[in-house]
C-alpha cells in the first residue's frame, strides 16, 4: 500500500494566524502543527486519491497539521478492524459503508463529533446526511462526497452514427445493446473484477423490480436473499449483464475487468459503448481518456423496468474520527466547508451533498445535475451494500459481492448463489 505525506509548507503562515486569533472561538481545530494519519479505499495513484490529496494538502495548508495517507483499496474494512482490535487505529478513516461506521461504533473505535461539526453539518447539508451518520442520536461522520449510481454512460459518436436515442426502459436498453452487437460494437463493459459495481447493478435493478418497501425488507434482513424477488431481479440482470453477445469479454472477461477499465474500455480504446455506474465516471474519463461530456461521453438515468417510477440508488463517503487526537476532528470540521471541496468539485468526477457549494463550480452541466439532485434531495434509496454489517456488503470476494461474482461466473447456478449469501447474511447480522 502507498503511504503519502503531506508536509505543512504553510506551517509558519499557520502559526500566524493562530496567534492572532480569537481564544473564545468555538472549535477545537489547532493550528501550527501536529499530525494525524487518514485512510480511504483510493490509492495515491488513483484520479480520486489524487483529487483528495489536493484536499488534504489545503487542509494542511489551513492548519499546519501534517497529513500520512494510505490508500487501502477494497480491504479497508478488514485492515481497519484488525488495527482497531490491536489498538492502533488511525485518526480518521473515509468509509464508503455506513454498516462499517456503526460496527466502529459497535466496539467503541468511533468518536463523536464536535459541537462545530454538528453545527457546519446543520448549516451546509440537508439533514439526510447527519441521519447516515447518527447511531443511536450521536453524529460519528462527515459525509462530505456523495454519489448517484443510477447513471449509464455512453460514447456519443457511437450513439450518433447509429441514430441511436438513449433508452428509457429495460427493453429498449436491450434493444439498443442488440443494434450495438448487429453493427460489429460490443455494448457493455462490466467492471465484474470489482464486486461493488455488481452491487450497484443489482441494487438498481431489484429497486426497480420489486420495489422500495422489498428493498427496505432485504437490506433489513427482513427477508432472505433466497427470496424470489431476488431470483427475479437476478433474472432481469442476467439479460444485459451475463449475456456474452453484449458484454465486452463475455462473463470472464467481466470479472477479470476493473472500475476504472471499465471505463477506458468505453472512452480510451472504444472496445465498448456503454458503461453504468457512479457520476465520476465522467471525470476517471476526462482523466484518463480526455473524454468530454457532451462531446465524447453523455448519460442517461438506470432505465425503467416494466413502468417502475423514477429511483436514484445513491452512495457516499464519511469521514470518522478514531482517536482523540485534535488534528482528526480538525479534518471533520474543516470537511463541513463548502471550501474544503471547491477544487474537487472544479476538476470534475466529484459530487459534494454540501448545499452551499456553489453548484457552478461544476465544469459541466452533467456534474451540476447531478449535485442539484443530490443537495435537493431529503430521500434518496442508499446503496444496499452500504447499509449491512461491512463484512457482508463491504468485503472484496465475500458476502454480497463475491457472491454476484460468483453469480457472474455461472448465472445458471442461481439456487447455490443466493444460499450462500443468505447463510453470510445471518452470520452477519447475528454478530
Amino acid at each position: 500500500m502507498k503511504v503519502v505525506r503531506l508536509i505543512a509548507f504553510f506551517a509558519v503562515f499557520a502559526l500566524v494566524g493562530a496567534a492572532c486569533g480569537d481564544d473564545d472561538t468555538d472549535t477545537t481545530a489547532p493550528t501550527g502543527g501536529g499530525e494525524i494519519e487518514v485512510v480511504w479505499i483510493r490509492g495515491a495513484d488513483h484520479p480520486e486519491g489524487i483529487a483528495f490529496l489536493e484536499v488534504l494538502a489545503q487542509f494542511t495548508a489551513e492548519t499546519g497539521i501534517q497529513v500520512n495517507y494510505q490508500g487501502l483499496g477494497d480491504d479497508l474494512p478488514t485492515i481497519l478492524s484488525t488495527r482497531v482490535q490491536g489498538g492502533d487505529p488511525p485518526d480518521v478513516a473515509v468509509l464508503a459503508q455506513p454498516g462499517l461506521l456503526k460496527d466502529l461504533v459497535a466496539r467503541g473505535a468511533a468518536k463523536p463529533v464536535s459541537q462545530t461539526v454538528i453545527d457546519g453539518m446543520a448549516a451546509n447539508f440537508a439533514p439526510v446526511w447527519s441521519d447516515l451518520a447518527t447511531v443511536d442520536g450521536t453524529l460519528y461522520g462527515v459525509y462530505f462526497k456523495a454519489g448517484n449510481k443510477s447513471l449509464v454512460f455512453y460514447d456519443v459518436q457511437v450513439f450518433d452514427d447509429l441514430a441511436i436515442t438513449p433508452p428509457t426502459t429495460w427493453d429498449e436498453w436491450i434493444a439498443v445493446s442488440q443494434t450495438l452487437a448487429d453493427n460489429g460494437y460490443t455494448a457493455l463493459a462490466v467492471a465484474g473484477a470489482d464486486g461493488w459495481t455488481l452491487s450497484d447493478w443489482f441494487e438498481n435493478v431489484y429497486v426497480r423490480t420489486a420495489g422500495q418497501e422489498k428493498y427496505v425488507q432485504l437490506t433489513n434482513h427482513e427477508i432472505p436473499w433466497t427470496d424470489q424477488s431476488v431470483v427475479d431481479a437476478l433474472a432481469v440482470m442476467a439479460e444485459l449483464v451475463a449475456n456474452p453477445d453484449f458484454v465486452l469479454g463475455g462473463r470472464d472477461g467481466a470479472l477479470q475487468t476493473n472500475f476504472v477499465a471499465s471505463i477506458t474500455a468505453v472512452f480510451a480504446t472504444a472496445d465498448a459503448v456503454v458503461v453504468e455506474g457512479p457520476g465520476d465516471i465522467a471525470g476517471i474519463a476526462k482523466e484518463e481518456a480526455g473524454a468530454e461530456v457532451g462531446t465524447d461521453l453523455d448519460f442517461f438515468p438506470f432505465p425503467s423496468i416494466d413502468g417502475s417510477p423514477p429511483a436514484v440508488l445513491g452512495g457516499g463517503d464519511v469521514a470518522v474520527a478514531l482517536t482523540d487526537n485534535p488534528g482528526a476532528m480538525a479534518l471533520l470540521e474543516f470537511l463541513t466547508t463548502p471550501a474544503a471541496v471547491e477544487t474537487w468539485a472544479a476538476a470534475g468526477g466529484f459530487t459534494s451533498p454540501n448545499q452551499n457549494l456553489d453548484l457552478s463550480l461544476y465544469p459541466d452541466e452533467l456534474s451540476r445535475a447531478v449535485a442539484e439532485g443530490l443537495v435537493n434531495a431529503e430521500v434518496f434509496v442508499f446503496d444496499l451494500s452500504d447499509l449491512v454489517p461491512s463484512a457482508f456488503g463491504g468485503t472484496a470476494g465475500a458476502g454480497i459481492w463475491g457472491g454476484l461474482q460468483n453469480w457472474l461466473q455461472n448465472p445458471d447456478n442461481v439456487a447455490a448463489v443466493l444460499a450462500q449469501i443468505e447463510a453470510e447474511a445471518e452470520a452477519a447480522m447475528a454478530e
